[in-house]
């Protein structure tokens, strides 16, 4: 286990996403009232862009068509997505948040 900085605590308000690069893989970073989440970036139906999606409670949904992930697990939850995204552990120390990729 390799947990990375990639953000701090101010840089991404609640309720808001970021993208992060971490070697070659895009992730998002979500803070859900003052609790971050990770999870693959790209949706696995066409690509879009999840750091960009529509956050409602812990689920975000992609902007391009619809598919709803869950944030903590990265399942997906409808169509038009047939699998779910990675869901990585972060953990915040001091003010840096760190995600284990």
């Amino acid at each position: 286990m390799a947990f990375t900085k990639v953000a701090t605590v101010q840089e991404i308000s609640a309720g808001q996403a970021k993208k992060v690069r971490i070697g070659n893989k895009d992730v998002a970073l979500f803070n859900i009232n003052g609790i971050f989440f990770a999870i693959d970036d790209t949706c696995p139906h066409r690509g879009g862009p999840l750091s960009e999606g529509e956050l409602d409670g812990q689920e975000v949904t992609c902007p391009w068509h619809g598919a709803r992930f869950n944030l903590t697990t990265g399942a997906h939850l409808c169509p038009p997505a047939n699998r779910g995204v990675s869901a990585y552990k972060v953990e915040v120390v001091g003010n840096d948040v760190q995600i284990d990729v």
